[in-house]
């Protein structure tokens, strides 16, 4: 049997494919997540100074102004960078997702590969009305695919999608 070559002219673009942006409101997730990261530091930075005493004091003081200049970097200028940078395709026969404000990644999974999906929600999703798509491919422990940020009724949907076409691959051709 042969095994013909592909060249780049046969390739289907992705580019040219109408990717699909997250909900917007994951943003004011993100930004919640670090408000909470850096305040937990910042009061680990204050109560090591309160342990360890006033020697620690200018100590402390420079890693709060670091923690709260590095936060609210991450939040004015990193967070709508992400949101607009993550986008997911679902095609027929694949899902492909790219993220990335400084360093782009894009995967994609075969849906015939796909062994089981999750809708995972946390508290502050649950508040914004988001969940989190989680697609498990062959051979893997963790997720193949990880899409943030869409609305839960969108997240359900393409699970319902993805499973639909899994099993319609495992359908024999042939009803005997």
């Amino acid at each position: 049997m042969l095994d013909p070559v592909v060249t780049n002219s046969q390739l289907p673009p992705l580019t040219e494919q109408p990717w699909q942006a997250i909900n917007p409101a994951y943003g004011s997730v993100l930004r919640l997540v670090i408000a909470l990261y850096v305040m937990a530091l910042c009061a680990t930075a204050v109560a090591y100074c309160r342990l360890t005493g006033a020697f620690a004091l200018p100590v402390a003081i420079a890693a709060v102004t670091l923690l709260l200049l590095l936060g609210f970097a991450l939040i004015l200028l990193w967070v709508p960078r992400r949101v607009k940078h993550t986008e997911y395709l679902l095609r027929q026969h694949d899902i492909s997702v790219r993220v990335g404000v400084w360093w782009h990644s894009t995967t994609t999974a075969a849906l015939n590969r796909v062994q089981h999906t999750e809708v995972v929600q946390g508290p502050l999703e649950r508040l914004y009305g988001l969940s989190k798509l989680l697609v498990y491919t062959a051979g893997g422990a963790q997720s193949d695919i990880k899409i943030p940020g869409l609305t839960t009724a969108t997240a359900h949907q393409l699970k319902n999608y993805v499973i639909e076409q899994t099993a319609a691959e495992e359908l024999p051709n042939d009803p005997e």
